[in-house]
């Protein structure tokens, strides 16, 4: 009876870590600034994270929030990390570009970029913004005849 409750306790000391991790991924550091380009300006937020599944995962979602002095989001924008970056082009079909294998997975404690922006004539003023990971699907399993 008493190695059964070390053995709760000890996985209820585990869990805390998992759900902070449930994510799937952790924003490791990111960084923003007014830039401008082609005749337009424009905010742009570019950062690392890492893969913290244990797993391979197929992308990772994230979204950038641009917060006004209150903390309200005042303008929001969807970004990828940087292998599969495509999935967010509007003209490309999401799925069909999975399914080709031309979105690399990220392996289990990879890290990579991503970025995002706000164009200046479409985003409300904003002192702040905040980055959020989204979505993490775990890659599917390769069969060996592939």
């Amino acid at each position: 009876m008493r190695r059964r409750a070390i053995v709760l306790g000890v996985l209820l000391l585990a869990a805390p870590a998992r759900a902070a991790d449930a994510a799937g991924a952790q924003v490791l550091e990111h960084k923003g600034r007014w830039e401008s380009g082609y005749g337009a300006q424009f905010y742009n937020v570019v950062g690392r994270l890492k893969n913290t599944s244990g797993h391979e995962l197929r992308y990772v979602k994230l979204r950038i929030e641009a917060l006004d002095d209150h903390g309200n989001v005042v303008a929001k924008t969807e970004t990828f990390n940087e292998s599969a970056e495509a999935l967010a082009v509007p003209d490309l079909n999401p799925e069909e570009l999975l399914k080709s294998g031309k979105v690399k997975p990220l392996p289990a404690d990879a890290e990579e970029r991503f970025r995002g922006s706000f164009l200046k004539e479409e985003t409300p003023p904003f002192t702040d913004y905040r980055v959020k990971v989204i979505e993490t699907p775990e890659a599917t399993p390769r069969s060996p005849s592939e």
